[in-house]
C-alpha cells in the first residue's frame, strides 16, 4: 500500500471517530488535568490511559500560553525597559518572571 493510500486511511478514520465531552465537577477535572502533568500527556490522553485504551501520541512538552493586548505589551515593555514593539523580549522578561517565581530552590 502507498503512502498516500496509508495517509488517507487514517484522515477517514479521523473523520469517523467520535468526540465525547464531559460536564465532570471541577475537581474532577483538575484531578485529571494535574495527573496528565505529571505523566506528561494531554488530558485526552490521561483518559485514554485511565480507560486502559491505547495512548498513542508521545508525551508533550506542555506549553502555557495567555492573550495579551496591543495595550498590555505596552504596558509591560515599559515595565521590563524594552522596546514597546519587541514582543520577544517581552515574552522573555514575562518567562523570567514565572521561573524565578515558580522554580525550586
Amino acid at each position: 500500500m502507498s503512502d498516500k493510500q496509508t495517509k488517507w486511511q487514517r484522515q477517514e478514520q479521523a473523520v469517523r471517530a467520535t468526540q465525547m465531552a464531559f460536564d465532570l465537577t471541577s475537581d474532577v477535572q483538575k484531578s485529571i488535568k494535574k495527573q496528565a502533568i505529571d505523566e506528561e500527556l494531554t488530558p485526552s490522553d490521561m483518559i485514554r490511559k485511565i480507560l486502559q485504551l491505547d495512548v498513542k501520541s508521545k508525551k508533550t512538552r506542555q506549553r502555557l500560553s495567555f492573550n495579551l493586548n496591543d495595550d498590555e505589551i505596552a504596558e509591560l515593555a515599559t515595565r521590563f525597559g524594552v522596546r514597546a514593539n519587541d514582543k520577544r523580549a517581552v515574552k522573555q522578561q514575562v518567562a523570567d518572571i514565572l521561573i524565578q517565581k515558580f522554580s525550586k530552590n
